[in-house]
């Protein structure tokens, strides 16, 4: 764990969304030595005008409004300056790797809790 649920609006032509996938869950694993096993992230697109930001509908992913709305699932024993740091770098490896501004990210992080997963065929208990 974690997981990171990613959605945005579809972009204008070929944006290469599986290579950033691929190299946000590397930066992952080397930043907090989770294996890639663990680590799950997907992106789903949000339909063409389903998606309102300050009174404006969206069609496509604009760089600098409608923000690319991702949540993080990770365990709640994460100390607040590793959620941070966490939080930074999926910011900075999105808007790295895809034409998105790195202000234009939304991240909310929800805390998974031991017995509170099912995981690899099994509730995951884990000491706090």
């Amino acid at each position: 764990m974690p997981l990171i649920r990613i959605k945005s609006l579809p972009f204008a032509g070929d944006v290469e969304v599986n290579v950033a996938l691929g190299i946000l869950s590397q930066a992952i694993a080397d930043a907090t030595l989770i294996p890639q096993q663990h680590i799950m992230i997907v992106w789903e697109y949000i339909p063409a005008g389903h998606f309102v930001h300050g009174g404006q509908l969206a069609n496509q992913q604009p760089s600098n409004s409608h923000p690319v709305l991702v949540d993080m699932v990770a365990p709640n024993f994460n100390t607040e300056a590793q959620i941070a740091a966490m939080l930074e770098l999926i910011a900075s490896s999105l808007s790295r790797t895809l034409p998105i501004a790195q202000n234009n990210i939304f991240i909310n992080y929800t805390p998974a809790y031991s017995d509170g997963v099912y995981d690899d065929g099994h509730v995951v208990e884990w000491e706090s």
